[in-house]
């Protein structure tokens, strides 16, 4: 690019950083003089009601101690019709006692016989499909912090941590509580819920007289109805449930006294293992623990020794067609207690795409190249002292010698604080260390969120990385902000990665770029023609090198149609501009370097998850750098029977290039059938194109007593490679957990 067009293109850039970042903080704060009067209304009250008698987890409100309170009856639409009454009648009450805290839910429906209630497996998605409700307590009385708790009327379980004011969820977090439930046909119809939660499980502060943040709720799954105490507006949709600024507030806890509580986890394991590189078979004995001692009621720590994540799922393939890595999800357990204190990063566009940057991604922690590491032993601190969030891990992970790969024994350490500042804003710092015998990598970083009003949201990060390689650049920095209304939402960022920043313990989607993204939505409510919302609008994502040169350019315009039945309809075209400076791989074919605009149309089709037979369509045709590609990806969900569900997935790519024409492909599904509320199994297999190999893994899961489990797990692989399949590796694993709570 000349030297010239090089300037005129850097300052075109600056001017649309500044229309895209300060105007909108500017009018955000200044121009709309409404958003702090419509954010006025005061949340309701509530008590809770102390009991002597016990009460007996079983479904049914039958106790007398339930009838001595008077019910909680006003639940108000989120959607569809916002601020209106829920169209079935609700009852919530609310007991405690010295060690738990009690919730009896009664959903009244006249027309039980249509109520959606096929999935009990515990933490299952297809819970999320069904009738529900849901529970969500802020323990800290901080408007920033919840636990999650959904329930549908077979006894199907789930609960989540939520941080961040409800934009980051935590769905793999796991405590020990009770639920039962049951279906009532006898007039006035209804479905009843029973839940008692262990004050051992929650963390709050001490006081003689507690006040706690709550909101709870329901959906109607035939209607496409979520309801709550204190409704979030419309705009959220379903993820209104989650935004802890609209919760209400629980009085009347006296009395707790919460001791300094220890639990321990040990877990045995035996089975076998073949390897059919040496054609050995051998045997497969473990034995580990998980500790957790409160230091305080709200200050947690978790010890681990030997662990061990035998019945964890394998992770789900990915199509790869892009020239940078893959992003998958934590499900290891141990890292995900506490996991929001220490979510420091740059914010994902969307749950399609991966984060930009994240500065710890616990992922780097015992696993390379697929291979597990092992975790010696590890330890961390998690939770609130006064106005401070508080976050401390240190993890050692042993020597690993392999063909491929060598892995030192390694000490990984964060620290993380996060004060509150203001009504729903925050100011924290966090440090990282990978540390081996030879080598250190350390991230440092500062960030900021600022919510003046309930409908703005202004973030910004600053980070910098240190290691024992001479660097010229290890900095980040990141600038963004969110208006949003029921008609409108307003996104504008800019970020800046450094060439040489390295954060090893983290998460970087691209290095040696400026970014400058922005977005706008314009959602109206049309109620015509069974169209409940239409979203459109346009998405501007410009990258360029630190030499203020083009590196690629996107710029696309969606429309989404959402139906009152449920269903949801799209259609994006986009632009592609790609300046390649070298070459890179997709699928052992080559890219070559040089420069690239391509258009690609996209449309895709979701049907209501209430049903027995749901799914989803998305194509994608267009070009693709010098060729062109055509790409199908199909999600279904059978339920034939209440206990029985079959979930395939397929994706299918043909990438027409001018040397050479190949297909990325990935198929994969699971199967679960759940005996029970505590017994259940499932089958999850997948094949891609890429590896040419199928993996099974078979799971059976008994919880013979509340945090307690029994697995039996098998898993086995297969090379598809040529005419005939080929077993591979096989392991069969048997592991019991105990959870001892002194």
């Amino acid at each position: 690019m000349p030297l010239i067009l090089k300037h005129q293109f850097a300052c075109a850039v600056i001017r649309q950083i500044c229309k895209l970042t300060i105007p909108l903080c500017v009018c955000i704060l200044f121009i709309h003089p409404n958003i702090q009067a419509q954010n006025q209304t005061q949340p309701p009250r509530t008590s809770a009601h102390r009991i002597t008698d016990d009460i007996v987890i079983d479904g049914h409100l039958n106790e007398s101690e339930w009838n001595r309170v008077e019910p909680i009856r006003n639940l108000y639409q989120i959607q569809p019709n916002e601020g209106e009454p829920v169209t079935q009648p609700t009852e919530v009450r609310i007991l405690y006692d010295s060690k738990k805290i009690y919730f009896g839910f009664i959903f009244y429906d006249s027309e039980i016989e249509k109520l959606v209630a096929n999935e009990m497996r515990r933490d299952a998605s297809g819970l999320r499909s069904n009738d529900y409700g849901f529970l969500l307590l802020d323990t800290y009385n901080d408007r920033r912090n919840a636990v999650f708790f959904r329930f549908t009327p077979l006894g199907g379980m789930e609960d989540g941590a939520v941080s961040n004011s409800g934009d980051t969820r935590n769905t793999s977090w796991d405590i020990v509580w009770e639920c039962r439930c049951s279906i009532n046909t006898e007039k006035p119809s209804n479905w009843t819920a029973e839940l008692a939660i262990p004050f051992s499980q929650l963390r709050f502060e001490r006081n003689d007289v507690m006040t706690w943040g709550i909101n709870f709720g329901r959906e109607i799954a035939r209607n496409n109805e979520l309801g709550a105490w204190h409704p979030a507006p419309k705009t959220y949709g379903p993820l209104g449930k989650y935004r802890t600024a609209y919760f209400g507030t629980l009085e009347g806890l006296e009395g707790i006294v919460p001791s300094k509580q220890i639990e321990i986890l040990p877990y045995i394991l035996g089975g076998l293992s073949q390897l059919t590189s040496n054609n050995s078979t051998q045997g497969v004995t473990e034995a580990g623990l998980d500790l957790k001692y409160s230091f305080t009621p709200n200050l947690t720590g978790d010890f681990t020794y030997n662990t061990d994540f035998a019945q964890v799922e394998s992770d789900e393939l990915q199509v790869n067609l892009t020239r940078f890595s893959l992003f998958y999800e934590e499900q290891r357990p141990f890292f995900l207690e506490g996991a929001g204190i220490f979510d420091v990063g740059i914010p994902r566009p969307s749950f399609r795409r991966p984060p930009p940057l994240l500065l710890f991604y616990s992922r780097r922690i015992g696993l390379a190249n697929e291979r597990a590491i092992p975790i010696l032993a590890g330890g961390k601190i998690t939770g609130k002292m006064g106005s401070y969030d508080i976050g401390l891990l240190n993890i050692y992970t042993n020597e690993f010698q392999d063909d491929d790969i060598h892995e030192p024994r390694t000490n990984y350490s964060v620290l993380r604080l996060n004060r509150d500042i203001l009504k729903n804003s925050s100011f924290g710092a966090i440090l990282i260390n990978k540390q081996d015998t030879d080598n250190y990598n350390r991230t440092a970083g500062i960030d900021f969120s600022y919510r003046p009003f309930r409908t703005v949201d202004i973030q910004g990060l600053w980070t910098r990385s240190f290691d024992t390689k001479s660097t010229e650049n290890p900095n980040a920095y990141y600038l963004g902000s969110e208006w949003r209304t029921n008609l409108i939402q307003l996104n504008g960022s800019y970020t800046e990665i450094g060439e040489d920043y390295n954060p090893e313990v983290g998460y970087v989607h691209r290095t040696g770029i400026r970014r400058i993204n922005g977005n706008t939505i314009y959602t109206p409510w049309p109620r015509k023609y069974g169209i409940r919302t239409i979203e459109l609008g346009p998405e501007v994502d410009i990258v360029l090198t630190q030499e203020n040169e083009l590196e690629s350019r996107d710029i696309s315009f969606e429309t989404q149609f959402s139906f009152e039945s449920g269903e949801n309809f799209s259609v994006q075209v986009r632009n592609s501009t790609e300046h390649l400076t070298s070459d890179f791989l997709i699928q052992g074919e080559h890219i070559r370097a040089g420069n690239y605009d391509f258009n690609v149309f996209q449309t895709s089709l979701r049907t209501s998850s209430s049903r027995r037979v749901y799914g989803s369509l998305r194509i994608e045709l267009g070009e693709y750098y010098d060729g062109s590609r055509r790409g199908i990806a199909i999600d279904a969900t059978l339920k034939p029977t209440v206990r029985l569900s079959i979930e395939p997935t397929i994706e299918f790519n043909r990438i027409k290039l001018p040397s050479n024409e190949f297909d990325a492909n990935v198929f994969g599904g699971r199967i679960g059938y759940s005996f029970s509320t505590t017994l259940f199994s499932k089958m999850f297999l997948q094949w891609s194109s890429d590896r040419e190999v199928i993996s099974t893994n078979f799971l059976v899961n008994y919880i013979y007593r509340p945090g307690s489990d029994i697995y039996l797990v098998f898993n086995q692989n297969y090379d598809t490679h040529g005419d005939n399949i080929q077993p591979l590796d096989w392991t069969i694993i048997g592991k019991i957990t105990y959870w001892w709570n002194p």
